[in-house]
């Protein structure tokens, strides 16, 4: 063992000029993490009862939290805010309304009434005629908690990591939301910063 390390601390030094020539010459592409992460501390989780959580939300971090009284993380995921033109809300909320499936009443599409046929894919806070024929259908916007009267809460969402897209919802992978949907109830206490 001494003298493979004996040999090491001697090649060591044209190990690293290699590494950084390699590095030098070779060409880097750099990879985008687009993918949604989240841990869940279990065991915590289990012991924890929905009377004891709040979530916390941080637009800047664009995470949300679920902790149990002590302050210990229970659910950690990335998360996406409102764009800049439909910014989340900052401040304290509680949750007001809790659905398993909501569909939206604003976001959603036209459909043909006998068919299903999506005849209009888009169609964002619609107002004014709807075309003949066709039933509104909005999207569905799954473990709904509402947070507030005008419309915002948390939801399951596609999204890129660090990437504001909603209208003001914070939108969320869909397992780690379940189990933060699991676990709050009316009256939650739900905390968003900046």
């Amino acid at each position: 063992m001494t003298r493979f390390l004996h040999l090491l601390r001697k090649t060591s030094p044209l190990l690293m000029c290699l590494a950084f020539v390699a590095c030098a010459s070779t060409p880097k592409h750099v990879v985008a993490d687009f993918t949604p992460c989240w841990t869940v501390n279990q065991a915590a989780y289990d012991a924890t009862s929905p009377r004891d959580v709040t979530i916390q939300i941080s637009l800047a971090e664009k995470y949300a939290r679920l902790l149990n009284r002590e302050g210990c993380v229970l659910v950690e995921m990335d998360c996406s805010p409102g764009v800049p033109d439909h910014p989340t809300p900052t401040g304290k909320f509680r949750v007001r309304e809790k659905l398993p499936v909501k569909p939206s009443n604003l976001y959603g599409q036209f459909v043909d009434a006998k068919t299903g046929e999506v005849i209009v894919p888009r169609s964002w806070e619609h107002k004014g005629p709807r075309p003949a024929g066709t039933v509104y259908r909005g999207i569905a916007m799954p473990w709904w908690l509402r947070l507030t009267d005008g419309g915002v809460g948390m939801h399951v969402g596609g999204f890129d990591r660090g990437v504001p897209t909603s209208h003001g919802c914070i939108r969320c992978p869909e397992e780690p939301q379940q189990l933060i949907y699991e676990k709050a109830k009316i009256g939650t206490s739900v905390t968003i910063t900046p």
